[in-house]
């Protein structure tokens, strides 16, 4: 099979972009789906980049994306604001395996990058039920683990992308909750991503 040519000389990376690597990755994993059903969260040249993939593809392809920062969020994306809960009821989702809106509060105060428990303000979005590919890049700190809950039941198969994946127990809470296969491992200062496979459910 051919691989689907996407310039990736256009998505500079400066250590908060998607390396070359990682492009190249999700390229060969788009190119293995029949159809691309895209949800992102943290957006900016990684959209770019999906929407650039749909052009030259011509496959059916839909992508969900998220975002809190308007510097950086792609204007297709959604601006969601970033919302966090406490340590206790961290846990208490992660044990009933579900996401509870109402155990958050709005976070008021500017967003850094060891913040804790946070997710977006996305209760009310329409989602999708057959994503095959979720790209988790966003937001700052361990609250990305969220997005696992979020897609538990949304995801019967296809891919999980997890950028800066040893910062926290992202992958150890991801398979919990998918049965995973690795596919790419990448751990460099400024180049840290896994690439994992979700084993069909039936």
């Amino acid at each position: 099979m051919t691989a689907t040519t996407v310039d990736l000389e256009k998505y500079k990376n400066d250590g908060w972009g998607l390396s070359f690597k990682a492009l190249t990755g999700l390229i060969e994993a788009m190119d293995s789906l029949p159809e691309v059903k895209a949800i992102e969260f943290g957006s900016g040249f990684s959209t770019e980049f999906l929407l650039d993939y749909a052009n030259v593809s011509n496959k059916d392809m839909s992508i969900d994306s998220f975002d809190n920062d308007k510097k950086y969020k792609h204007k297709d994306a959604v601006l969601a604001p970033l919302i966090q809960c406490n340590d206790k009821n961290y846990r208490k989702m992660f044990e009933q395996g579900e996401i509870d809106w109402s155990l958050f509060k709005k976070r008021w105060w500017k967003p850094k990058t060891r913040q804790k428990n946070c997710f977006y303000d996305i209760s009310a979005f329409n989602f999708k039920d057959n994503y095959n590919l979720a790209i988790i890049d966003g937001p700052h700190g361990n609250g990305r683990n969220f997005a696992y809950l979020l897609l538990k039941n949304k995801m019967k198969s296809g891919y999980l992308f997890i950028d800066d994946f040893n910062h926290y127990d992202f992958v150890e809470t991801a398979s919990k909750l998918f049965d995973l296969e690795e596919i790419t491992r990448v751990e460099a200062p400024k180049d840290n991503f896994i690439l994992l496979k979700i084993i069909n459910k039936t």
